[in-house]
C-alpha cells in the first residue's frame, strides 16, 4: 500500500519535456561518434529490459534506508535505466539514492560505467544542468568524467551556447588533472574562449554569504587549520579558475593561436613569470607570432596590477620540487622594458582571429576523433556491459550457493533431530551418564544466584565475608573490580591503601578483641585506667 501511494504522488510532479531532436541541427561530433546504436543495443539487455525503473527505486532507498545496504550493481542498473523516468521527482530520488550509497562500503566497488550511463541519460533526458552541482560535489556523489563522457557533455552544452555551463565543466576536468585527448581540449578551449568573450564582471565577482553574529555558533576544536591556498582546490577566485583552465587546455601548444591562448589563461591566472616564459620561446622560435588583442590586455592587466599582501600570505611556500617564479613586480618590468619592445621590433605581434581559430580547431580534431575514436567508443561500451552481465551472473552464482548451504543446514538439522528420536532407547545409557559427569555450580550461600534483586545488595553480597563483620571492600556503586578479584573473595591480594592493610600502621589502632575486653573492664579507649586511679607504688 505504501509503494502505491509513493508512485501516485510521483506521478502527480511536473513530467520532465524530452528535447526533440531535428535531424538538420548542425553538430560537433558525429553520430557514429556518439554511438547511439552501440548505446541502444546496450540498453536492450535482458537485465535492464526485465528491470522496472519505478519499483527499482522503491527498492533501492527501502535497502538503504533499513539495511542500510545495496550493491553497486543495483545503482549501475539504476543509472542505466534512469532515461526511463517520467518526472523530475524520480530525478531527485535517484541523486538522493546515489548520495546515500556514496557514503557506504560497497562504494569501493564504483565502476566508470555509472558515470557513463548517467551523464548519457541525462543529456537524453534534456537535464545536463542538474549535472553541473553534482560533478562539483565529489565528496557527495563521487562522479567522474572519462572523456567520452566529458565530450558528449561539453558537446551538448555548445550546440546551444552554454559557455559558462561548460566552461564549469572544463574547470572540473582541470582541477581533476585526468587524461584527454585533443578532441577534449578542443571542446574545452572554445567553450572556455568564448565564456571570456561573453562574461562580464558580475560572471566573475565571487559570491560571499556574510552570516549574523547571532547565526554563528563557536564550537571547540583541537587545532586550527591554516589559511593557505595550494593554487589549485583552494582556488575561489572565478576569473583565477578560467585561466588555469586556458592554461592547462593550451599546456602542449604548438602553433601561434595555441602560444596566444596559453598567454591569455596564464595572464587570468596572474601567472605574469610564465607569461615571461612564454614571450621568451616566441621570440626564440621564427615562426611563433602572438596576437595583438592578447598583448594589449597583458599590458592592461600589467597596468593595473596592484600587491595584495593578503593574497601573498596566503600562497604556500616555495617548495624544492617547484620550479621557482618570478613575483609579479619583477615580471612585470622584464615584459614592459624587455620583452614587448623584442616583440615588436620583430613584427611578431599581429593580428590573429582566435575565435574562428577555436572553432576550425574543434572542427578538424571532431573529424580526427570521428576516424580514430569511434572504435574505441563502441569498443568501451562493449566492454562495460559486458562487465555488467559478469557481475550479474557472479551475484547471481553466491545467492545460489548461499540458498544451497542454507538448505543443506537446515536438512542436517532436521536429520539430527530424528536421529535422536530414533535411537533414543540405544543410546539412553550413554545420556544419563553425559549428564551425570557434568559438573554443576557451587550452592554454597555465597554463590547462590540472586536474579531481580538490587544492585546495591548483590554487590554487597559479593565484597562481604559471610563469616566475619568487617567489610573487605567498598560499597560505592562506581567501585570497579577485576574478574580475578571477584572470583574467590577469601584470597585477594593485599592491597595497601585498603582499610584491613593500613590500620595496621595507625598509632591509636586498637583490635575489635582488645575492644571488646576494654568494654568488659570498664577501659576507657586508651585501655589505661584513669588517672586518679593509677597506682604509682
Amino acid at each position: 500500500m505504501f509503494r502505491l501511494a509513493q508512485y501516485a504522488v510521483r506521478v502527480s510532479h511536473q513530467a520532465i519535456k524530452r528535447p526533440f531532436i531535428c535531424s538538420n541541427v548542425r553538430t560537433y561530433l558525429s553520430d557514429t561518434y556518439q554511438a547511439f546504436d552501440k548505446w541502444d543495443e546496450a540498453l536492450s539487455t535482458e537485465i535492464l529490459q526485465k528491470t522496472n525503473i519505478s519499483e527499482l527505486l522503491i527498492d533501492v532507498e527501502d535497502k538503504l534506508i533499513r539495511k542500510k545496504y545495496v550493491s553497486s550493481l543495483d545503482i549501475e542498473i539504476l543509472a542505466a535505466k534512469l532515461t526511463h523516468v517520467e518526472t523530475t521527482e524520480d530525478l531527485k530520488l535517484a541523486e538522493t539514492i546515489l548520495e546515500k550509497f556514496r557514503h557506504t562500503p560497497e562504494a569501493l566497488d564504483f565502476q566508470p560505467s555509472l558515470a557513463y550511463s548517467l551523464i548519457r541519460n541525462y543529456l537524453d533526458l534534456g537535464q545536463k544542468e542538474r549535472l553541473l552541482p553534482i560533478l562539483n560535489d565529489k565528496v557527495k556523489y563521487g562522479i567522474f568524467l572519462d572523456r567520452f563522457s566529458a565530450n558528449l557533455l561539453l558537446n551538448a552544452f555548445l550546440l546551444e551556447k552554454k559557455y559558462k555551463e561548460a566552461a564549469q565543466v572544463c574547470i572540473d576536468l582541470m582541477l581533476q588533472d585526468q587524461d584527454d585527448d585533443q578532441l577534449t581540449r578542443a571542446l574545452g578551449l572554445n567553450a572556455c574562449y568564448n565564456y571570456y568573450l561573453i562574461a562580464t564582471e558580475e560572471d566573475f565577482k565571487n559570491t560571499i554569504v556574510e552570516e549574523d553574529d547571532e547565526d554563528i555558533v563557536k564550537v571547540k576544536v583541537q587545532f586550527v587549520r591554516n589559511l593557505t591556498n595550494d593554487d589549485h582546490y583552494d582556488l575561489m577566485d572565478k576569473r583565477k579558475l578560467l585561466g588555469k583552465t586556458i592554461a592547462y587546455l593550451t599546456r602542449d601548444a604548438n602553433n601561434s593561436s595555441l602560444y596566444s591562448l596559453h598567454i591569455l589563461g596564464n595572464i587570468l591566472y596572474k601567472k605574469f613569470g610564465r607569461v615571461c616564459d612564454i614571450l621568451q620561446t616566441i621570440l626564440d622560435n621564427d615562426q611563433l607570432q602572438v596576437d595583438e588583442g592578447i598583448i594589449k590586455i597583458l599590458e592592461k592587466e600589467l597596468d593595473a596590477y596592484v600587491y595584495n599582501p593578503e593574497e601573498s600570505k596566503e600562497n604556500l611556500p616555495q617548495s624544492a620540487y617547484r620550479r621557482l617564479e618570478l613575483i609579479p613586480e619583477a615580471a612585470r618590468d622584464i615584459i614592459k622594458e624587455k620583452l614587448l619592445p623584442q616583440l615588436r621590433e620583430r613584427n611578431k605581434i599581429v593580428p590573429l582571429d582566435l575565435k574562428q581559430f577555436v572553432e576550425t580547431n574543434l572542427i578538424d580534431q571532431a573529424k580526427l576523433a570521428d576516424k580514430r575514436d569511434t572504435s574505441k567508443h563502441e569498443q568501451q561500451i562493449n566492454i562495460w556491459s559486458r562487465e555488467r552481465q559478469e557481475q550479474f551472473d557472479d551475484q547471481i552464482h553466491r545467492f545460489v550457493i548461499e540458498q544451497k548451504k542454507t538448505n543443506l543446514m537446515e536438512r542436517l538439522r532436521l536429520l539430527e533431530e530424528r536421529d535422536e528420536l530414533l535411537n533414543f532407547f540405544e543410546n539412553e545409557s550413554r545420556i544419563i551418564m553425559h549428564s551425570q559427569d557434568k559438573e554443576f555450580a557451587n550452592e554454597n550461600f555465597e554463590n547462590i544466584p540472586t536474579t531481580g534483586e538490587n544492585e546495591y545488595f548483590e554487590l554487597a553480597r559479593q565484597h562481604y565475608h559471610w563469616d566475619r563483620m568487617e567489610p573487605r571492600r567498598s560499597l560505592h556503586l562506581d567501585k570497579k573490580l577485576r574478574d580475578e578479584e571477584m572470583s574467590d573473595i577469601r584470597h585477594w591480594p593485599s592491597y595497601k591503601y585498603l582499610a584491613e592493610n593500613w590500620k595496621y600502621d595507625l598509632v591509636d589502632y586498637v583490635p575489635l578483641n582488645e575492644k571488646m575486653k576494654r568494654r568488659k573492664e570498664d577501659l576507657p579507649p586508651s585501655g589505661k585506667p584513669p588517672y586518679y586511679k593509677q597506682h604509682f607504688f
